[in-house]
C-alpha cells in the first residue's frame, strides 16, 4: 500500500509585493542592513549573474526569502503567469 501526501508549500510574500526595478511581481525579498529589496525573478538574476552586483548583494544581504519556485509551481498547476 503507498500512500501519497501532499505537501503544500506555504508563500511569504504576496501578489501585491512588487519588484522595485519594475512593476512585475516580487519573488526575491532581501533584507539588509539598510532595509528590504524587493525583485522579480528577472532582475534578481540580473544582479546575481552581474560579479560586481552580485558583491555589493551579498556584502548587502542578511537574509532573503526566495520564491521563484512559485514560478514552476504554478506552471505545474496550468497558470500562465
Amino acid at each position: 500500500m503507498i500512500i501519497e501526501e501532499e505537501v503544500t508549500q506555504e508563500w511569504v510574500l504576496k501578489a501585491t509585493d512588487r519588484c522595485d526595478s519594475c512593476a512585475a511581481e516580487a519573488l526575491v525579498k532581501v533584507s539588509g542592513i539598510s532595509g528590504d529589496l524587493m525583485f522579480c525573478g528577472h532582475h534578481y538574476n540580473k544582479i546575481m549573474d552581474n560579479p560586481e552586483t552580485y558583491k555589493k548583494m551579498m556584502a548587502f544581504m542578511l537574509t532573503i526569502i526566495d520564491e521563484r519556485d512559485k514560478l514552476i509551481e504554478n506552471k505545474a498547476k496550468g497558470k500562465d503567469y
